[in-house]
C-alpha cells in the first residue's frame, strides 16, 4: 500500500487487433451537430491536452470515415456530372455558348440548395451531396426549354433580339413552372417525412426543392439577360470555329480521367533493391545522357573518312585564241590514306571510351540505390531498438514517478528519468526525418513519381564472394573509362603525326579549243563541238613544319599524361581494394561476434537487470547503468552491421558488380 494503490475494476472481456497492433475502440453518438466539426474539436482538444506514448496513435472511423470517403468519391463524382450535362448540351444545341448559358442555372440552383439547408437547420451530409448532383441535372432543363424556343424564334424570322426574348418568355413561363413544380412537388413528402430513414430522405428532397426554387426564378430573370448579351456576338466569338468547338470537347474529355484518378494517386511504395535497381537503371537521367553519348560517337563513327568538298570550276571566255572558248574542271582533294585510318581507329576508340562511361555510369547509380536502399533499413533498424528502448524508459519514468511520490527516490531520479524517455523521442523523431530524406533521395535517383520504400524489414549481412586475386578489379568501368582514354591520346598522337603527311588531289578538265591547230604535220580546224579532255594530280606538301610539330609534341605530352593518369587510377583502385577487404575482414568478424556472443548476452542482461530491478536486488543507478550498457551492445551490432554491409557495396562497386 506504500507504492501502489491496489483495486478491484472493470476490464476489457478481451483484446482486439487490427493489422497486428492492438486497438481499443471508444464509441459515442452526436446529435444537434455535424460530425465533421464534431470531429475537429476532438481531435484538436486530444492535442492539446494529451501526449500519447511512442507506437500509439488515434484514428477517427465509423460514420466520419465513411463521410471522409464519401466526399472524395463526391469530388469525382460531381465535377464527371457536369461535364457529362456540358457535353450532352452541345451534342443538342451545336453551340459552346447556349451549353454555357444553360449551365448558368446549376450556380443559381446551388445557391437555393445550400439556403434551403441552413433554414432547416441541416448539415451537408453525403445524401446532401447526391441531391445537388440530382438538382443539376433537373435545373439545366428550363435553361433547355427557354432557349430551344429562342433559337426556334429566331429560325422563325425574329430577328430582334429583345422581341424574340420577350415572346419566348410569355410563351415558356408555364412550361418552364411546371418543369419545377413537378419536381419540387415530387420531393415535397420526402423532405418532411418524419419515418425511419428520414434523416437520409429529408436532406437530399431539400436540397432539389430549395434549388429549384432559386433556379426557376433566377433563369427567368438572368438567363434572358445573358442571351441577350452573348448574342451580341461581340463575346465568346472564339468559340465560333468548329476547331476551337472540337479542342473544347477533347480538353473535357481528357480531363476526366485525371479528375477520376486524383484521389488514388499514391505517394510512398515498397520495392525491393532488385527493382529499385532496375527502375533506376531504366529511368535515371545521368544513365540516359550516357546512352546519348553512346548514340552520338557511334553516329560520327560515319565521319571518319571525311573528304574535302568537291570542287567544280567553269571558265567562258578568249582563254587560247581570239575565239571564245569554254573550260570545265572537276577537283578533289584529300588527305593521305594514313590521316583516314588513324581517324577511323580514333573514332572507334572514342566509342569505346563512352561505352565504358555508360557502364560507369550505371555502376554508379545502382550503388548509389545499394547505399541508400540499405541505409533506410539501418534507419528502420535503428527506430525498432529505440521504440524498444523508449518501452523501458517509459517503464522507469512510471516507475521514479512513483518511487519519488511515495518517497523511496528523490527528484533527481525521477528527472534523469524523464530526460532520458525525451531524449530517445528526440532521436526517434530525428530517425523519421532522416528516412524521410533518404526516401526523397531514392525518388530523384529512380526518378520516380513516388517515394520509394524499401520491402526489407530487416537489417541481414550481405553475401560476398572474394577471389584470391585481383583480376575482377579489371571488371572496374571506371578503370576501363580510364585505361581507354589512354588509348584514345595514343591515337591523337599518331594522328597528329600522319597529318603532317602530304595532301593529294586528282582532277578531270574538258574544254574547247577553237581554231585551227597542228595536228602531226597537218592543219586541222576545231570547233566548239569538239572537247579537250584529260586529268591532272597534285600533292600538297607543309613547308611550314613548327604548327605541325607543335601539335604532336602537345599530343605526345597528352598521352604521357593519360598513361600517368591509367596508372595512377589503377594503383589506387588496388590500394582501395585491399583496404576495403580489410575492413570487411575487420567488421565481419566483429558482426559474428555481435551475433554469437555479444547480443544474446545482452539480450540476457536486460531479462536479469529488469527482475534484479523489480526485486530490489539493484538500485536506480545500477539498473539504468546496466541497461544502458546492454542497450549500447545492441546499437553497436546494428551498427557494426550496416558498416559491414556499405563496405561490401563498396568492394561490389569496385569490382563493377550492379545486381
Amino acid at each position: 500500500g506504500e507504492i501502489a494503490d491496489i483495486s478491484v475494476m472493470s476490464g476489457p472481456a478481451q483484446v482486439s487487433r487490427e493489422d497486428t497492433r492492438r486497438r481499443i475502440t471508444v464509441g459515442f453518438n452526436v446529435r444537434n451537430r455535424d460530425v465533421k466539426s464534431v470531429i475537429k474539436d476532438v481531435a484538436e482538444k486530444i492535442d492539446r491536452e494529451t501526449t500519447l506514448p511512442t507506437g500509439y496513435y488515434i484514428t477517427f472511423g465509423g460514420q466520419y470515415q465513411n463521410l471522409e470517403s464519401a466526399n472524395k468519391r463526391l469530388s469525382v463524382a460531381i465535377p464527371i456530372a457536369l461535364m457529362l450535362i456540358f457535353i450532352l448540351l452541345y451534342f443538342t444545341f451545336r453551340s459552346v455558348k447556349q451549353s454555357l448559358l444553360i449551365l448558368t442555372a446549376v450556380p443559381m440552383s446551388a445557391i437555393g440548395g445550400i439556403v434551403a439547408l441552413w433554414i432547416r437547420g441541416m448539415n451537408f451530409s453525403i445524401s446532401a451531396g447526391i441531391g445537388f448532383i440530382a438538382l443539376f441535372g433537373v435545373a439545366v432543363l428550363n435553361g433547355i426549354v427557354l432557349i430551344a424556343e429562342f433559337n426556334r424564334l429566331e429560325k422563325g424570322g425574329i430577328t430582334n433580339i429583345e422581341q424574340r426574348v420577350i415572346k419566348g418568355i410569355n410563351a415558356r413561363l408555364r412550361p418552364v413552372i411546371i418543369t419545377a413544380s413537378v419536381a419540387s412537388l415530387g420531393f415535397l413528402p420526402m423532405a418532411i417525412s418524419t419515418s425511419p430513414g428520414a434523416e437520409v430522405q429529408n436532406p437530399l428532397a431539400t436540397v432539389v426543392i430549395g434549388g429549384l426554387l432559386t433556379a426557376t426564378i433566377l433563369t427567368l430573370m438572368i438567363l434572358p439577360v445573358f442571351y441577350i448579351f452573348f448574342s451580341s456576338g461581340r463575346t465568346f466569338s472564339i468559340f465560333k470555329s468548329k476547331s476551337m468547338k472540337t479542342a473544347t470537347i477533347l480538353l473535357i474529355l481528357l480531363g476526366l480521367p485525371q479528375m477520376a484518378n486524383r484521389s488514388s494517386a499514391q505517394q510512398t511504395r515498397k520495392i525491393n533493391l532488385h527493382e529499385a535497381i532496375q527502375f533506376a537503371l531504366d529511368s535515371n537521367m545521368t544513365i540516359r545522357s550516357a546512352a546519348y553519348t553512346v548514340s552520338a560517337d557511334r553516329a560520327l563513327k560515319g565521319a571518319a573518312f571525311d573528304l574535302p568538298k568537291t570542287a567544280v570550276e567553269g571558265e567562258y571566255g578568249q582563254m587560247n585564241s581570239y575565239n571564245k572558248d569554254n573550260s570545265i574542271t572537276v577537283s578533289q582533294s584529300f588527305e593521305f590514306p594514313t590521316v583516314y585510318v588513324n581517324k577511323s581507329r580514333l573514332a572507334n576508340a572514342s566509342l569505346a571510351g563512352s561505352e565504358w562511361n555508360f557502364r560507369a555510369s550505371r555502376l554508379d547509380i545502382a550503388t548509389q540505390v545499394k547505399q541508400l536502399y540499405w541505409q533506410y533499413v539501418y534507419l528502420e533498424e535503428r527506430k525498432k531498438l529505440l521504440i524498444y528502448q523508449d518501452s523501458l524508459y517509459s517503464g522507469i519514468l512510471r516507475a521514479s514517478e512513483l518511487r519519488t511520490r511515495t518517497g523511496e527516490a528523490n527528484k533527481l531520479e525521477m528527472i534523469t528519468a524523464r530526460s532520458q524517455s525525451l531524449e530517445i523521442r528526440n532521436q526517434l523523431y530525428q530517425i523519421d526525418a532522416d528516412m524521410n530524406i533518404l526516401g526523397r533521395k531514392m525518388k530523384i535517383l529512380l526518378n520516380s513519381g513516388f517515394i520509394p520504400v524499401p520491402g526489407e524489414t530487416q537489417l541481414q549481412k550481405l553475401p560476398l564472394s572474394i577471389q584470391a586475386d585481383s583480376t575482377q578489379l579489371d571488371q572496374n568501368p571506371s578503370l576501363g573509362f580510364i585505361r581507354q582514354q589512354a588509348e584514345i591520346s595514343r591515337l591523337e598522337r599518331k594522328l597528329a603525326n600522319s597529318k603532317i603527311l602530304p595532301d593529294l588531289s586528282i582532277g578531270y578538265f574538258s574544254q574547247t579549243i577553237v581554231g585551227t591547230l597542228d595536228v602531226n604535220g597537218s592543219p586541222r580546224t576545231f570547233g566548239k563541238d569538239y572537247r579537250f579532255n584529260g586529268i591532272q594530280a597534285g600533292i600538297a606538301l607543309p613547308l611550314w613544319f613548327p604548327s605541325y610539330t607543335a601539335r604532336s609534341k602537345a599530343a605526345r605530352i597528352h598521352e604521357e599524361i593519360s598513361r600517368n593518369d591509367a596508372d595512377y587510377y589503377s594503383r589506387f583502385i588496388e590500394g582501395n581494394y585491399q583496404t576495403l577487404l580489410d575492413e570487411y575482414g575487420k567488421y565481419s568478424s566483429s558482426v559474428d561476434y555481435y551475433e554469437k556472443q555479444a547480443v544474446p548476452e545482452a539480450e540476457v542482461i536486460i531479462q536479469q537487470a529488469d527482475l534484479s530491478y523489480k526485486a530490489g536486488a539493484l538500485d536506480y543507478l545500477e539498473y539504468v547503468y546496466t541497461l544502458n550498457r546492454a542497450l549500447v551492445i545492441r546499437q553497436n551490432y546494428i551498427e557494426t552491421l550496416n558498416n559491414c554491409n556499405q563496405t561490401i557495396i563498396s568492394i561490389e562497386h569496385i569490382t563493377g558488380k550492379i545486381f
